[in-house]
């Protein structure tokens, strides 16, 4: 809402060999005397930064944890080594590549024009909350609001409107039992304002899937979460991943508010939005409209103030904003599928080569099963269970927000190319893999077990 002087106004495994140093235990005053030799001084100072290194390289170590990419990688690497044989110059080229990009924003933004209100009808406004409402959208900071905040101030409108709307109805239904003919002239007026706030809340409601698009599309944490990963899948270390899953469906959720007059949401958690069938709150909790002179009364105004937490709101996109999954689980299924596909290429030759006679396994044969269980059964294959279990949790957003009608056509391009056409690549892409190598150890009456 924008308010002018003029008439019109807006409502708007790390592995290591764990060997230690002879010498290392054996000087017993190392890091631990202190030493007033100058040549030991400088020794136990090296010494100590040593060690510091050391703290925070495990450090690191426990953050970060191994990703796909190394695991990709050493396995690669290893089977080179043991078929003698060059890598695909492509593979050699890049283990990972970038998303394709998201369409920019301004391309996916609904336009949204704003409802006009005259002087006039703003000022018998006052009384009613609707008032303070359009007057907080038109200071510097509500002209220049986030989508998450645009969003859950058209919530709070959309509230107030029907608040409004039901007070003045009341103030009618008084009227006529007093029978007081100055009373009545004043309801007239009251009937007129009423249906024009009837009419506003009607363009509201229709206006509101696009403010919440706007939010989907627009905002930096989602633009973020869907197309800029800050790191592959690991086994150990997937910040925030779960509680991105039930805040994305929040959401989503927010997209089907109920409108209705006593129908208010009371504040949750994105867990229980997911768990609840993605419906927001209960349609049975509400207030009563004041009868009184004012519209409604301050308990009320508290009560239902916006049907949309905007603290909650914030909360909920800086757990999607920190795990970033959608761009994660796509970049990692990507990642997978690039270079799976170019090992299952490069294997079926070699593999083809190797001799088992009368299925008997030759030691190459044994060596390449080894490093197939400690390379891809024990690395790679966890993180592609992982690839799985968050595309499944997260297939009903995406089959709601394709046919959303207020989402762009681009936009939804983009999620069908990713969670629909994407994986389906790599589900193909980790079958022939796998299917290859049980072709081979099947003829070499192998099975994937731990090396001995």
């Amino acid at each position: 809402m924008k308010i002018s002087q003029n008439k019109p106004i807006q409502l708007i495994s790390a592995r290591g060999n764990g060997n230690k140093s002879a010498r290392g235990y054996q000087n017993k005053n190392v890091c631990g005397v202190e030493d007033t030799n100058g040549r030991g001084g400088r020794f136990i100072k090296l010494c100590r930064i040593s060690i510091i290194s050391a703290g925070l390289v495990t450090l690191f170590g426990c953050f970060g944890g191994s990703t796909v990419k190394q695991s990709i990688e050493d396995y690669a690497e290893r089977l080179s080594r043991v078929l003698d044989t060059p890598l695909p110059d492509t593979f050699n080229e890049k283990i990972t590549t970038p998303l394709p990009k998201l369409a920019d924003s301004a391309t996916l933004k609904h336009n949204i024009e704003g409802v006009s209100i005259n002087l006039r009808e703003f000022y018998a406004l006052q009384d009613c909350e609707l008032g303070t409402v359009v007057a907080e959208r038109n200071t510097s900071l509500g002209k220049s609001q986030l989508p998450s905040q645009r969003l859950a101030y058209e919530s709070k409108l959309l509230s107030v409107l029907k608040s409004c709307e039901a007070a003045l109805a009341e103030d009618e239904s008084a009227a006529e039992s007093a029978n007081k003919n100055a009373l009545k002239n004043s309801v007239k007026k009251n009937n007129a304002l009423a249906e024009t706030i009837a009419s506003w809340r009607e363009q509201k409601s229709k206006d509101f899937s696009k403010t919440w698009a706007n939010l989907i599309q627009g905002s930096q944490e989602l633009r973020l979460a869907l197309n800029t990963p800050e790191r592959l899948f690991s086994v150990e270390n997937n910040k925030d991943a779960l509680s991105s899953v039930n805040a994305l469906f929040y959401l989503s959720s927010l997209n089907n508010m109920p409108f209705s007059y006593g129908e208010t949401v009371p504040k949750q958690s994105a867990k229980a939005v997911t768990s609840n069938q993605n419906h927001v709150g209960d349609p049975s909790e509400g207030y009563n409209g004041s009868a009184s002179g004012k519209v409604i009364s301050e308990s009320s105004i508290n009560s239902s103030k916006s049907l949309i937490d905007s603290s909650e709101l914030e909360q909920q996109l800086q757990i999607i904003r920190s795990a970033r999954l959608p761009a994660t689980l796509w970049h990692t299924q990507q990642t997978l599928t690039q270079n799976l596909s170019l090992l299952t290429n490069m294997l079926t030759t070699e593999l083809d080569a190797i001799s088992c006679p009368e299925g008997r396994a030759s030691d190459k044969a044994k060596i390449l099963r080894n490093v197939f269980y400690l390379f891809f059964i024990e690395e790679i294959q966890p993180v592609g269970s992982l690839v799985n279990q968050y595309h499944y949790k997260l297939v009903p957003l995406w089959e709601d927000w394709l046919k959303q009608p207020s989402l762009h056509d681009e936009f939804k391009r983009y999620i069908r190319l990713q969670s629909q056409d994407g994986f389906d690549e790599y589900s193909r892409a980790m079958k022939a893999h796998v299917n290859l190598w049980q072709g081979f150890l099947g003829r070499c009456n192998l099975s994937p077990v731990p090396p001995v």
